[in-house]
C-alpha cells in the first residue's frame, strides 16, 4: 500500500490509497491518518481511485478511521471506489457507514 496527500487544508483533507490495503497496511494506514482525525471538524477524503483490494482489517482500520473522525467532530468520505469494492461494502453494510461519492 501507498498513499498520498493530495488536498490537505482547514476544512478537508484528500488522501489517496494505491494498491493493497491488507492487513500489513492496516496498521500503517491507521498510524498514518492520526493526525488528520486530530484536526477536529475536518473531512478525511479517502480516495479508492487506485485502491485494488481491502482486507477485513483494512475495512477494520476505515470502521476506527471513521468512529475517531466523528468523535473529533470530522467525517469520512470515500471517492472513486471500484465496483468489485462497492459490492463488498453493501455485502457488508459498510456503504451505509461512509459517505460514499
Amino acid at each position: 500500500m501507498d498513499f498520498k496527500v493530495k488536498e490537505n487544508n482547514a476544512q478537508k483533507a484528500v488522501i489517496a490509497i494505491c494498491g493493497e490495503l491488507d492487513t500489513a497496511a492496516a496498521q500503517q494506514f491507521a498510524t498514518e491518518l492520526k493526525p488528520f482525525i486530530a484536526d477536529a471538524g475536518k473531512e478525511i477524503a479517502i480516495d479508492f481511485n487506485e485502491l485494488e483490494y481491502i482486507s477485513s482489517a483494512g475495512m477494520r482500520s476505515l470502521l476506527l478511521l471513521n468512529k475517531n473522525a466523528t468523535a473529533m467532530g470530522g467525517r469520512v468520505s470515500i471517492e472513486g471506489m471500484n465496483e468489485d469494492i462497492r459490492q463488498l461494502f453493501q455485502m457488508t453494510g459498510f456503504d451505509q457507514m461512509f459517505n460514499i461519492k
